[in-house]
């Protein structure tokens, strides 16, 4: 019987930008309290740092580049250069401006702005796709704030891609210690577990997801995938009729469907097992066409 391991369903979502484990903020976060590192704030500053918040970088690049003019030791001023190059696509740039940051005087104790900074680089060497800089960037983002869940988020995903699986499963685990409602690290939890074969573990944390965000058609469709490996045909075969039921083009629920088929033409059993539970959804909903999927 043809077989799925989780990588693959992994290597898909890694392949898609969009979906339940992309990043929940832009790829630069926005810091809540910039500081002004010992330089009063001057307006075209604050407009500056308010067009960048509105998304017109254009207009924050033009004012932040006047600012720096009158301001070439304002480290709030070139950390908002650099993510304003970042969100241009011009990461060398970029990262000349986030460095020209790091070279000028920053409170120690400003660490929610230290973690922006090491936040933002780190997105400026993903944009240069040097890995190993943007892991180091993480650790420093973390260094400064133990508890920021997107750096762990973030970090745990390159570790996944790595296969480093282990380190990632612990940034995963850090992320719904810290914030026990981010679905995004159980679903990391889930994927990760299910890299290990440890199956019990990643359909618990895929539960979990589903119990936090019952309408997201993703954690169904990932949890399908482990009841499938499981040879637990049944609950698969609910999962996919969940998935779809919430997002009927899901392309990881119809993913396994397809293969669910395969095996109904060469097993007796799971097309009894299978069919039967299509058969029931059909009749619940009064529906016929959800046994047009097994076509």
């Amino acid at each position: 019987m043809k077989r799925i391991t989780i990588l693959l369903v992994v290597t898909a979502l890694l392949a898609v930008p969009a979906g339940a484990l992309s990043v929940k903020k832009k790829s630069i976060k926005r810091i809540a309290n910039p500081t002004t590192t010992n330089v009063a704030a001057p307006t075209v500053y604050q407009q500056a740092v308010k067009a960048y918040e509105n998304d017109d970088f254009s207009t924050a690049a033009r004012l932040i580049n006047q600012h720096l003019e009158k301001n070439p030791n304002h480290a709030d001023g070139w950390a908002y250069k650099a993510a304003i190059y970042s969100e241009n696509d011009n990461p060398h740039e970029a990262l000349k401006a986030i460095d020209m940051a790091r070279q000028c005087r920053i409170d120690q104790n400003k660490t929610e702005f230290l973690n922006w900074i090491y936040f933002t680089r780190s997105t400026i060497n993903l944009q240069l796709s040097d890995t190993v800089n943007a892991i180091e960037d993480l650790n420093m983002a973390l260094r400064y704030d133990p508890t920021d869940v997107d750096s762990y988020f973030r970090r745990g995903n390159l570790f996944k891609r790595m296969r480093r699986f282990d380190e990632a499963l612990v940034d995963y685990g850090m992320m719904v210690q810290y914030d026990p409602k981010e679905i995004e690290g159980y679903l990391g939890i889930g994927t990760v577990s299910g890299s290990l074969k440890d199956r019990k573990a990643s359909i618990k944390a895929f539960s979990k997801a589903i119990e936090l965000d019952p309408n997201n058609a993703e954690p169904y469709a990932l949890r399908a995938v482990e009841y499938y490996n499981d040879n637990n045909f049944k609950n698969a075969a609910k999962d996919i009729i969940n998935s779809l039921e919430r997002e009927s083009d899901n392309a990881r629920a119809l993913w396994l469907l397809e293969y669910i088929k395969e095996d109904i033409k060469e097993y007796e059993d799971v097309a009894k097992e299978v069919t039967k539970v299509f058969n029931d959804k059909a009749k619940k909903s009064k529906d016929p066409s959800w046994l047009d999927l097994l076509k």
